[in-house]
């Protein structure tokens, strides 16, 4: 895999969401400390670079978990981190 350069708020919530295997968009905003609006952009570059999915619930909560091109970059990223298997 070619070695994708991404922004530090970027890599963080990628290390967030492999720690916990899934997070709802206002828990993640809560984890990371980042606004909500900024979260979302920032998810969707997330969602558009192939690194996560999204999907909705019947509720209208937002769910985001790491895909398989996510989570090889966070292991290069950060090959301690301790990701969840959900």
């Amino acid at each position: 895999m070619r070695k994708q350069q991404i922004p530090e708020d970027y890599a963080l919530v990628l290390l967030q969401i492999g720690e916990d295997g899934e997070d709802d968009l206002e828990d993640l905003a809560e984890l990371t400390n980042v606004e909500q609006y900024r979260l979302w952009h920032v998810v969707k570059s997330l969602q558009h670079k192939g690194l996560i999915t999204i999907s909705r619930t019947s509720q209208s909560s937002v769910w985001i978990r790491l895909s398989s091109k996510g989570r090889q970059l966070l292991r290069a990223i950060w090959p301690e981190a301790q990701l969840s298997h959900r």
